[in-house]
């Protein structure tokens, strides 16, 4: 029998030592440890040793890496990525909203369709136009949008329509903030000789510097321009207030989007204001070139 046996012995008796000593071990302490667990892998002498003891004790060295208490056996068993937290996974996907092709076309917000109350409107305008108050609506073209008049403007009362309209200068969302400037430009192109504005410029001039000095650009532009269309109704009645209407628009001469309509609106004061016009623009703007030089 002994002459039998294979030149690799050694081998063979090394590997069912070790398997013999864990399995003598696990049925002395019944739990092994992880050092213990690990030895006959890692302190395998070759490969064919590390396979025979495989195959002698498969079922007794896995009822001792189960039973053992280690990380070890828990490391080797979550050897993939970690599973993703569940914060991660609960969280909604939002990046593609932000892409969408109608955000490019939402710069301007919208106001409230079923606001009913005075307070959810921004200024008086707001709940004034949407009450009805102001004889026109809004006709929505292919590419313009335009006012559609229900009465003729000429007819039409500007006390205290207009300065309702110059109170509205101030709005920020559509439809009001369109409404408010091309009601205010309309009303005043129906009365080229001023008679029913010059009574009412005292209560549109405070309209028109809270425009100014308002920290929205689209506002700021719009009082610019109100007050350009206003000087050419009224001329020389605005001469008075001139100073309270420069100074605002002074601080931003030098913004290269609003100075062309800064300019033209300087020109215009004094165009239609006289000499004393450009006396109280030239106070305030000593920069400023007279337009007739």
């Amino acid at each position: 029998f002994l002459m039998n046996i294979p030149l690799n012995v050694g081998t063979t008796r090394s590997s069912r030592t070790t398997a013999v000593g864990a399995a003598d071990n696990s049925s002395r302490v019944g739990v092994v440890t992880s050092s213990r667990a690990t030895a006959p892998t890692t302190a395998a002498p070759s490969r064919a040793a590390a396979s025979s003891a495989s195959r002698t004790a498969p079922s007794k060295t896995t009822a001792a890496s189960s039973s053992s208490s280690g990380t070890v056996g828990a490391g080797s068993a979550r050897a993939g990525p970690p599973p993703a937290s569940a914060a991660a996974k609960s969280a909604p996907d939002t990046s593609q909203a932000s892409w969408l092709p109608s955000q490019k076309l939402k710069s301007v917000k919208c106001a409230d369709p079923f606001a009913s109350k005075a307070t959810h409107f921004k200024t008086k305008f707001g709940s004034v136009y949407n009450s009805g108050g102001v004889p026109c609506r809004l006709n929505h073209g292919a590419v313009n949008i335009k006012l559609q008049w229900s009465r003729d403007p000429g007819g039409l009362d500007l006390d205290p329509l207009l300065v309702t309209c110059a109170e509205g200068l101030c709005e920020t969302e559509h439809p009001y903030a369109f409404a408010a400037r091309e009601c205010f430009r309309e009303l005043l192109a129906a009365d080229p000789d001023g008679a029913r504005t010059l009574p009412l410029v005292p209560r549109i001039v405070p309209c028109l510097r809270a425009a100014l000095t308002n920290a929205n650009r689209g506002v700021f532009e719009g009082g610019v321009e109100a007050a350009t269309q206003l000087s050419e109704v009224v001329g020389a009645a605005l001469n008075a207030d001139l100073h309270v209407l420069v100074v605002p628009m002074h601080r931003k001469h030098t913004d290269r989007e609003f100075a062309g309509k800064i300019l033209k609106a300087l020109q215009t004061f004094e165009e239609r204001g006289g000499p004393e016009a450009y006396k109280a623009i030239k106070a305030k703007v000593p920069t400023y070139c007279s337009v007739h030089i």
